[in-house]
């Protein structure tokens, strides 16, 4: 017999739980994130027109077409489980064709994460030098440390890296942004993840402002193996 999930209470709207990336007005940001993890691009215009463009130099598709991608009231965009081949231009413009706001954003690969814990003594991945008609560098740009997943007892935080390319005097593009349509395999190209030890005093306000769910289930019967999702998990905090 099938269980029968029943969502009782949410305290607060998913859409908190989604890290919102925004970018000045009428610029161009670059960003690399993790495929997989949901995220929302701001662009303030209640009239908004989104268009995506991917690295193959396609023609510009409006991201209505798109099945995992909302445009949300007020005009910032909904990304529900990006996949590496959604890397690209994402253009928001309003409703006289003016631009408001381009997001360059990299998808990197989650199912290739390179984990390591420094307390067991792993290392992270070392630069590489890469010939690509010059000798690039490869590299990983870290973010800071996450908050630590316990307080007044031993926990542990995390913090993200992305694979980015440098040329000799240029600023760093995230690797896939980078190459666009050139085929290159190379195993150090792929986002890491750092894990650390770590002790904190606890934060009683921040520790009862938490949104959260509660589920109740109905006729277990025979079943043993149940899979929740959580809904309010994501790998950037």
């Amino acid at each position: 017999m099938l269980a029968t999930l029943l969502l009782l209470s949410l305290s607060l709207p998913t859409l908190w739980t989604q890290i919102l990336i925004s970018c000045a007005y009428k610029s161009l940001c670059q960003q690399a994130l993790l495929s997989g993890n949901d995220v929302v691009l701001q662009c303030d215009h209640p009239k908004a027109l989104w268009y995506y463009s991917s690295i193959l130099e396609e023609e510009p598709l409006l991201v209505s077409s798109m099945p995992n991608i909302k445009k949300l009231p007020g005009g910032s965009l909904q990304l529900t489980n990006p996949q590496p081949s959604q890397t690209g231009l994402y253009h928001c413009q309003d409703n006289e064709s003016a631009l408001v706001v381009d997001y360059e954003l990299d998808f990197q690969d989650v199912t290739t994460l390179h984990i390591t814990h420094k307390g067991l003594g792993q290392k992270p991945l070392q630069n590489e030098t890469l010939k690509l008609g010059t000798s690039v560098l490869i590299f990983t740009q870290w973010e800071p440390w996450q908050d630590c997943n316990r307080c007044e007892k031993p926990g542990e935080r995390k913090r993200l890296g992305y694979c980015y390319i440098e040329e000799p005097l240029e600023k760093p593009m995230p690797c896939w942004l980078y190459l666009r349509v050139e085929k290159v395999k190379d195993s150090r190209m792929r986002p890491e993840m750092q894990v650390e030890a770590c002790l904190v005093p606890c934060d009683h306000f921040k520790e009862i402002n938490q949104p959260y769910f509660i589920f109740d289930i109905y006729q277990l019967g025979k079943l043993t193996n149940i899979w929740l999702t959580c809904p309010l998990a994501s790998i950037y905090r």
